[in-house]
């Protein structure tokens, strides 16, 4: 008689793929996979179970990762922010062998879903190391510093609280385009905000804010750091192979400093 595979779709949140591996965990069924329901292609001979978010759940597994110490919680919120469409899947493959072996076995390379998770988590955060050196601040009229950025990953979290220690005496939004993300910093705390819709189209066509909403300083100050990062490079030495690598093309599209 053939066994029947069921699936488990959440809301695509992260409480959300947390409790659907809590309820995998725990559910005498054959799960075999976790994912966000927006982005589920139905498969033949596999049945879909839909959950509603139970956030105590959610953070009773979280806290557990945490305590068990190693990378176990770390893999669960990079693989999140990854938004890779098999993270929750693999995430409840590691936590089912937790269960079974404790918290060591976040190390245990050796295995696919442990290693997948670890491969996420290692491009997440090597990306929000990028963007804390390359996200570019502009002064605007109103004297507000406006950064706009379009990451690979959902790292808004980690450059938002990177700033608020960097700038924590300045008023500024980070604004994930390609999320449709943006984050005040008003000197006191983080919230989120909306970003004007024509404002947001006219910096997705030309990467760059009409000089007539920046601060008079501020079209000084780019005058200056394009003066010196021309005047600083070698054309004799230049090397775009090693450029890309070490800071891909993708991410000029918001450097001032690039023509």
């Amino acid at each position: 008689m053939r066994s029947e595979h069921y699936v488990i779709l959440h809301d695509s949140t992260m409480e959300g793929m947390l409790h659907g591996v809590s309820a995998a965990v725990k559910s005498e069924k054959k799960v075999i996979g976790i994912y966000a329901e927006a982005e589920y292609q139905a498969q033949l001979f596999v049945n879909e179970i839909r959950i509603n978010v139970n956030r105590q759940q959610a953070e009773k597994l979280f806290m557990y990762l945490q305590k068990l110490g190693g990378e176990a919680a770390r893999y669960a919120l990079n693989g999140y922010l990854s938004e890779d469409k098999d993270a929750g899947t693999h995430l409840f493959l590691m936590v089912k062998e937790l269960l079974c072996r404790g918290g060591g076995f976040s190390q245990c390379y050796t295995h696919d879903s442990v290693r997948y998770l670890a491969r996420l988590s290692q491009k997440v955060a090597r990306e929000a190391h990028r963007f804390t050196g390359l996200i570019r601040f502009r002064i605007l009229d109103n004297g507000l510093q406006y950064a706009p950025f379009e990451p690979d990953f959902n790292i808004i979290g980690y450059c938002s609280r990177h700033f608020q220690h960097r700038l924590k005496n300045t008023q500024w939004i980070l604004h994930d385009l390609r999320r449709g993300q943006a984050v005040y910093w008003d000197c006191k705390k983080l919230q989120d905000v909306q970003i004007d819709r024509e404002f947001v189209e006219s910096l997705r066509q030309s990467g760059e804010i009409p000089d007539n909403l920046l601060n008079n300083s501020e079209i000084y100050y780019q005058e200056l750091w394009k003066a010196f990062h021309q005047s600083i490079s070698n054309k004799n030495r230049e090397n775009l192979p090693l450029q890309r690598q070490r800071m891909p093309q993708r991410y000029w599209k918001y450097l001032v400093e690039i023509p």
